[in-house]
């Protein structure tokens, strides 16, 4: 086996370290960052080290928090270390059960050498290591990408971004004209520009597109070497067919890892127990959200393929997806804070638990979105279900006594309606319900 196939820490380590103190504000703090090119700030106090970073960044605008602040009211973390010496394995593995995507690597004497992130230790391993002949068609999972078409005003569909690995694709036809991340957001925050313009404004093209046949060695070489965080596959007609990260290739390879460090047991062994034990949990893990307990989008598409077949095959009654969005959630979290944001999102989940039945799927959709999937349920009932949890929630008091109200899209799929098609109707139901004064209910 090809030793440099896993490095040490201290091999790949960002060198440079970006540091500010605890009074500078975040619109400074962001200037900074894309001033030197760094994706964060580290801020060292006493014995610890905390972290503000784009991520950070990204979910504090969401939220509508106020740039002016400085960092010590702002949602910074601490970030643990590990030694040069280790190795990115034992990293990765690390931030898996952490849900943490930054390391700081520190001498022997504790000193501060340099800053890791998640995507650091991905791009270090040799993709050929990783998968052989595995297509990215076999392994995509056909999650609805975030995707309009160029005429919309970012400003309206801005809340689609709040991870680094997020992206907007742009599309005319099916097909991908164009592509704005995160990372692009992060500049027109930081230059002062509105966000009031049509998407073909901001957009970056022409876009980068991986084929359904590529394989999977394929598709980690195109990340990792043109430095993009994703995969935008498209069929034989150039159309889109989903997104796979650069995460989800690595956790797609992750089994493989097994099997190539079972015949290196002299210096893997305690190794692959770990690797076993954990593959497991982050098969849990991939399909659970972490802040609610619900599932997530990947558990829903399962589902929902799962009822499209049934359908499919034995002409079987119908189901409903019923489509939440909280209104005006970044006030909430502008009046109350973040924290008890989270509550209320946990809150809400609980009650929506609490309703479904044991056929049903609930899931976090993402920020403040909701979506469930209603087995065995025609339109009508599903809107009953949903005008249902809308009171509820109207009439609930929260933490600290937020309260809030939600928007609620519905629709009952129909026999030969494509995935695409059907989540835009149900989308666009919610859009109306938005439109028409929010706390209501539409069908679509």
């Amino acid at each position: 086996m090809d030793s440099h196939a896993f490095p040490i820490l201290g091999s790949i380590a960002q060198k440079t370290i970006l540091k500010g103190g605890l009074n500078l504000t975040v619109r400074a703090a962001a200037k900074l960052m894309h001033d030197k090119g760094a994706s964060s700030i580290i801020i060292e106090q006493a014995q610890e080290r905390h972290i503000f970073s784009i991520e950070e960044l990204l979910n504090f605008i969401d939220a509508g928090g106020d740039q002016t602040i400085v960092l010590r009211d702002a949602p910074i973390r601490k970030v643990e270390c590990l030694e040069e010496g280790d190795s990115v394995i034992g990293a990765l593995e690390f931030l898996e059960r952490n849900g943490q995507r930054y390391l700081g690597v520190v001498d022997p004497d504790d000193v501060l050498i340099g800053i890791v992130t998640y995507s650091d230790i991905l791009k270090s391993i040799d993709p050929a290591v990783l998968m052989e002949r595995k297509t990215v068609g076999e392994i995509i999972s056909r999650t609805i990408p975030v995707m309009f078409t160029a005429d919309w005003i970012l400003a309206d569909v801005i809340h689609h971004l709040t991870k680094p690995e997020d992206s907007i694709l742009v599309v005319e036809e099916g097909r991908p004209i164009g592509v704005i991340t995160a990372k692009d957001i992060f500049g027109i925050v930081t230059s002062g520009k509105g966000s009031h313009e049509p998407l073909a404004h901001y957009m970056v093209s022409p876009v980068i597109t991986t084929s359904w046949y590529s394989s999977i060695h394929e598709a980690l070489m195109q990340v990792r070497d043109l430095h993009i965080k994703r995969a935008i596959v498209v069929d034989e007609e150039g159309k889109v067919v989903g997104v796979v990260t650069q995460s989800e290739l690595i956790g797609y390879a992750y089994g493989s890892w097994v099997n190539l460090m079972k015949n290196h047991t002299d210096e893997f062994h305690e190794l692959v127990g770990m690797l076993e034990e954990n593959n497991q949990s982050l098969q849990r893990l991939t399909l659970a959200d972490g802040l609610t307990g619900l599932g997530n989008r990947r558990l829903l598409q399962q589902q929902m393929d799962e009822e499209m077949e049934r359908m499919r095959r034995y002409n079987v009654g119908t189901f409903s997806l019923v489509v939440i969005d909280l209104d005006r959630f970044k006030y909430l979290n502008e009046e109350f804070g973040r924290l008890v944001g989270d509550e209320v999102l946990k809150a809400i989940a609980s009650e929506i638990a609490r309703l479904v039945r044991k056929s049903d799927l609930a899931v976090r959709w993402g920020g403040e979105e909701f979506a469930i999937l209603l087995s065995s349920t025609p339109l009508e009932a599903a809107e009953q279900f949903a005008n249902r949890l809308r009171a509820i929630i109207e009439q609930r008091t929260f933490t600290d006594g937020a309260k809030v109200t939600i928007s609620v899209g519905v629709g009952e799929y129909v026999i030969g309606e494509d995935e695409k098609t059907f989540f835009c109707r149900v989308d666009q139901a919610l859009y109306r319900a938005k439109a028409k004064g929010r706390n209501l209910v539409q069908l679509a």
